[in-house]
């Protein structure tokens, strides 16, 4: 019997141990290492840094998800910072210094990409004043496990957690996912699948008022640098539900480097379990897919157990998390 693959390590980076041809006496087993890109009843396909390789599921011997490395997790770190745009950004010594007049976590942060050549003492007090420059406390962004040194070091220094948060992706490119996942994909003011009153998804260029509507600030508009930071990409859409004239669901997707981000997906909580945000994620998958994106990624709360389960049924799967540390003396910050 073929060793079992399932559909959710589609997506994923796989290690697959497989029969060769009868011929190969000498070398009967080989060895695939990549990210598996489909998978049906009869065949496995991997895409691998030589090219890809299908593998017939009946030649299977050993078959694995492999966590991501270092190298993949600041790659798409560095990807997502792209698509969460702060005013300033800074590089220091290999740290993106991030600043956004202090609205979200993420774009006022430090995020570690490199490691630096100067001692840590002296790091942090430049970015100390980066951040003391700006009226705002020090943040770093910790991806892990690929910045555990240094988040064990923060550790050591009593520098306090604050958010830990799951990223969360998956390919693009299997239409059995797909259709298992997402029914047909929502088109700019068509019905939005799965939603059961008919309610159509929005696709703007600009986060409208109807769109604003939608977000934290649900009593007048967003403050300017929340705007600023939304529209600072030049491929973004902003996705929106309405139902009896008012605004249920909304959405943000950016595409870089054939990556569709999806931000600031919000439901009304009174208009959950309708299909909903589903139907925002069809229509941003549609959307990021004619842009040639062909991987998506998004960010959840890790005690955000609901979410977190919608994600996983629509195929996403964890690609790593990571949490932010703060110095000890400094009070936790508000935004998100």
């Amino acid at each position: 019997m073929p060793v079992v693959v399932e559909m959710s390590a589609v997506g994923r980076r796989v290690v697959i141990r497989f029969r060769r041809s009868p011929a190969a006496v000498d070398r009967p087993f080989s060895d695939v290492v990549g990210e598996l890109v489909a998978l049906d009843d009869d065949w496995a396909t991997v895409r691998s840094s030589s090219g890809t390789v299908r593998v017939a599921r009946a030649d299977i011997v050993v078959a694995r998800t492999v966590a991501p490395g270092r190298r993949r997790i600041l790659d798409l770190e560095r990807i997502a910072a792209r698509g969460w745009r702060a005013a300033e950004v800074l590089e220091l010594d290999g740290w993106l210094l991030r600043a956004n007049a202090g609205w979200t976590r993420r774009a006022n942060s430090v995020l570690p990409l490199g490691t630096p050549a100067r001692p840590l003492p002296e790091l942090l007090d430049e970015v100390e004043r980066f951040y003391a420059d700006r009226g705002t406390g020090m943040l770093i962004q910790l991806p892990l496990p690929a910045r555990g040194v240094l988040d064990a070091e923060l550790a050591r220094r009593c520098w306090v957690i604050e958010a830990p948060v799951v990223l969360l992706t998956r390919s693009l490119l299997d239409p059995s996912l797909l259709d298992r996942s997402l029914l047909d994909p929502s088109l700019l003011d068509r019905p939005a699948p799965g939603i059961d009153d008919g309610s159509r998804v929005l696709l703007e260029d600009e986060p409208s008022a109807r769109w604003q509507a939608g977000y934290r600030a649900r009593d007048g508009r967003l403050p300017s640098a929340a705007l600023d930071l939304l529209r600072r990409h030049e491929n973004a859409v902003f996705a929106s539900v309405a139902s009896a004239g008012s605004t249920v669901g909304i959405a943000r997707g950016t595409v870089d480097d054939g990556w569709l981000g999806v931000t600031a997906l919000e439901v009304d909580p009174a208009a959950r379990r309708r299909g909903v945000a589903r139907g925002l994620m069809a229509a941003l998958q549609d959307w990021g897919k004619q842009r040639g994106a062909t991987h998506a990624y998004l960010q959840v709360e890790a005690d955000n157990a609901d979410a977190l389960a919608l994600y996983r049924d629509l195929g996403y799967v964890e690609h790593h998390r990571y949490h932010y540390r703060r110095p000890p003396a400094q009070a936790p910050g508000s935004a998100p």
